[in-house]
């Protein structure tokens, strides 16, 4: 059996930044989605420009979430409130599962869609997230189209998906802090008054008797 140090009452401020970073990545591109599929005319100069920048931000946010998920496995987080049932905890680890997972594959299918265009991703200027090579160079036009054709739906109603589990999970943390009044939405705000936020505990290994 595997026990952990103590786990901290608090996000610390590297996992804060990390949780608003990539939110505020997600609310923007998904309104430049919005813009330049739903609302721009053809002819508006701003398409292209929304475009290449929703490309961009999509890349930003897979690579946070990297950076996100491999700080979450080196450290403890706070714990859900010993309250809680194990029906809700369930629901609260599912959600954060799938949270994840929407967080990786869908800017991961917008790259494979990139690399099936054969485009790159502008990340700052004259850098560029490459492209990946076997969609890229390795199969035909027609071996590209139709993966294309699959892949490109599946993003979007991924993307749709996946602001359902943000909506689910916006929804909890408000069920915390105005119904249960817990400690669960506070702890990873960015500012809160009161003491100062104890880093997050590196995760520990220790052999139980």
């Amino acid at each position: 059996m595997n026990l952990l140090t103590t786990p901290p009452s608090r996000y610390s401020a590297v996992a804060k930044i990390l949780h608003w970073s990539i939110a505020a990545l997600i609310a923007v591109d998904f309104i430049l989605a919005l813009y330049f599929a739903h609302i721009a005319s053809r002819d508006d100069d701003f398409v292209q420009t929304s475009y290449l920048a929703h490309m961009s931000v999509g890349m930003w946010a897979l690579a946070l979430t990297v950076v996100r998920i491999a700080w979450r496995l080196l450290h403890t987080y706070p714990p859900l409130p010993a309250e809680m049932g194990r029906g809700v905890r369930w629901l609260a680890r599912s959600t954060h599962f799938l949270l994840y997972a929407y967080m990786l594959i869908v800017p991961l299918s917008g790259w494979f869609v990139l690399s099936l265009r054969r485009q790159a991703a502008p990340l700052v200027p004259y850098l560029s997230w490459p492209a990946v090579p076997w969609l890229n160079t390795a199969t035909t036009h027609e071996q590209r189209v139709a993966i294309y054709q699959t892949l490109l739906p599946a993003h979007i109603v991924l993307s749709y998906a996946g602001l359902g589990l943000i909506a689910l999970h916006v929804a909890a943390a408000f069920y915390h802090h105005y119904y249960r009044r817990d400690d669960v939405l506070m702890r990873m705000l960015p500012l809160r008054r009161g003491a100062p936020a104890t880093p997050d505990s590196p995760t520990e290994k220790v052999m139980s008797p």
